[in-house]
C-alpha cells in the first residue's frame, strides 16, 4: 500500500538495521512496525496495552525472533506512529492492525499476544478475521465484563455508558466469545495498585474478581491454559519477560 515495501524486504538477517522499526501506510496514516525473525516461520504479533508502545516488548521480541517471525507496532496516536484527530474506536484499531499486516505482506494465521486492553482488541479481531488467527496469549487481559463487575463492588462508581460500551459491557451483558484455538492466559501474581475511591475491602474484592475474569478467559477454549506470573504486577512482559517468551513457545500449533 502506498509503495511501502514488504517488511521482510526492509532488512535481512545479520544486517546492521535488522529489527529496526519502519513506518507503514495504512490508508491515510502511517504506523510504526518492528519485525524480526525468519519469514518462513509462525508469525507472532505483540500488541501493547492502553497508551503503551512497542517498547514494552524490548525484552521479549529478540528472544521470540529466534524461533518465530515476530512483530510489534505502535497504534495510531502512540509512539512513532501518526497521530489521529480523535481517539480511535475498537473497530478502527482492529482495521488498522489488519491493514498493517496486509501491507507488510505477512501471511496468516497469526499468534496474537495481547496485553491488558489489547485483549479486547484481539478478541474483536478474531471475530472479524477468524481465519487470520492461529492462537492467543492474553497477558493480564482486560475483560469486557470488568467495569460492570467493578460497579457491583462499588455501586457509587462509574458504569459503562456511551463510548465506554465500545470496550466494556453494561451490567447484565455477558461475554459471548469462545474459540477452539490454542489459548494461554498469564495473570499477575503480585497485588495491583489500589483503585482510588475504593475501600480496602472493595479493592480486595476487585482483586478476586480480576482473577476470576482471567480464569474465565482461559476457559473460553477447550485448549486453554491458565498461568500465574508470581513475581509480576500488571506488566508481565517487563517484570518477567521469560514467562512471556516461554508461553509463546508453548502455544501449540492451530489445528
Amino acid at each position: 500500500m502506498g509503495g511501502t515495501p514488504p517488511c521482510s524486504r526492509w532488512v535481512a538477517r545479520g544486517s546492521p538495521a535488522y529489527g529496526e522499526s519502519r513506518l507503514v501506510n495504512v490508508g491515510d496514516r502511517r504506523l510504526s512496525i518492528n519485525c524480526e525473525g525468519d519469514a518462513t516461520k509462525q508469525t507472532v504479533v505483540l500488541i501493547a496495552g492502553l497508551g503503551r508502545t512497542a517498547e514494552d516488548w524490548n525484552e521479549v521480541q529478540p528472544a521470540v525472533s529466534t524461533f518465530a517471525r515476530v512483530y510489534s507496532y505502535d497504534r495510531a496516536g502512540s509512539g512513532a506512529s501518526d497521530k489521529t484527530a480523535t481517539p480511535q474506536t475498537v473497530a478502527e484499531i482492529v482495521e488498522d492492525l489488519h491493514r498493517l499486516l496486509s501491507a507488510a505482506h505477512e501471511k496468516g494465521p497469526y499468534v496474537l499476544v495481547c496485553h491488558s486492553i489489547a485483549g479486547i482488541y484481539c478478541r474483536r479481531f478474531a471475530r472479524i478475521y477468524p481465519a487470520d488467527v492461529a492462537g492467543f496469549l492474553f497477558l493480564d487481559s482486560s475483560h469486557e465484563e470488568q467495569m460492570s463487575r467493578l460497579h457491583e463492588i462499588n455501586p457509587a462508581g462509574p458504569i459503562p455508558t456511551g463510548e465506554m460500551t465500545d470496550l466494556f459491557y453494561p451490567s447484565g451483558r455477558k461475554l459471548n466469545w469462545n474459540t477452539n484455538l490454542p489459548l494461554i492466559v498469564v495473570t499477575q501474581g503480585k497485588p495491583g495498585p489500589l483503585i482510588a475511591g475504593l475501600t480496602a475491602e472493595q479493592n480486595a474484592g476487585f482483586a478476586r474478581v480480576w482473577r476470576e475474569l482471567q480464569e474465565d478467559l482461559s476457559k473460553r477454549s477447550p485448549r486453554g491454559q491458565f498461568r500465574i506470573a508470581e513475581n509480576s504486577g500488571h506488566f508481565i512482559q517487563l517484570d518477567e519477560p521469560e514467562i512471556v517468551i516461554k508461553a509463546i513457545r508453548d502455544l501449540p500449533p492451530a489445528r
